[in-house]
């Protein structure tokens, strides 16, 4: 793969990059990596393939750029809600019914099909959609329970085990189940949600000596 070259970009040159990785967004969710072509993403972005290529190198980097900026896409409305003010069953019922939301549309459950079928040809995009998508909701969550911990709310211990138990039980059932076609209400979701606060809050409340 050729690294995206280090170019000076216009304003003008950033929103063309931006329609191209939008558009082979759209045509690598339908199609997956090998069903999209170079010459078809420039037929319906417009312009030379030669803009392609200077904006990410290849069809590999723009298919990791692609991957990148979805990943990061679908935790951002967790990474923007303040839950601060909040006691911590509420806060935490408002990131992971948010959360749910965003992973169970049809547009993130394909994207995760995505990276399933590639990730063997491109190790590189499991990495990524790790680190941006999952490890981040789990920082977001993190940063949520912390102050609980200070306020001694919750026993101690590492807010980081806290966050991963929450975010899995919420999320790899759902999931899994939306991977094999079925929908999944808010009523199922809303229900995850407080299951997983009921044993968060059942295994970490502080308890009187």
């Amino acid at each position: 793969m050729i690294e995206e070259k280090a170019i000076r970009i216009t304003r003008r040159g950033l929103e063309r990059r931006e329609q191209i990785r939008k558009i082979a967004g759209t045509l690598f969710l339908e199609h997956g990596y090998e069903g999209v072509s170079v010459d078809e993403i420039m037929r319906q972005a417009g312009g030379s393939k030669t803009n392609l290529y200077n904006h990410f190198g290849d069809k590999e980097g723009l298919f990791m750029a692609v991957i990148s900026q979805m990943s990061e896409t679908f935790t951002r409305d967790i990474k923007d809600l303040d839950v601060s003010a909040l006691p911590l069953k509420e806060g935490l019922e408002r990131l992971g019914r948010q959360l749910l939301l965003v992973l169970m549309e049809e547009h993130h459950v394909a994207f995760q099909r995505l990276v399933i079928a590639e990730s063997g040809r491109f190790p590189a995009i499991a990495k990524t959609w790790f680190e941006k998508g999952p490890q981040m909701a789990r920082h977001y969550l993190s940063k949520a329970i912390i102050p609980h911990i200070e306020s001694g709310f919750l026993r101690q211990g590492d807010p980081e085990i806290m966050a991963r138990h929450f975010h899995d039980m919420i999320v790899e059932n759902l999931l899994s189940l939306a991977l094999l076609g079925q929908v999944i209400d808010e009523a199922v979701q809303h229900k995850a949600v407080e299951d997983a606060l009921q044993t968060l809050l059942c295994g970490w409340a502080a308890r009187p000596d």
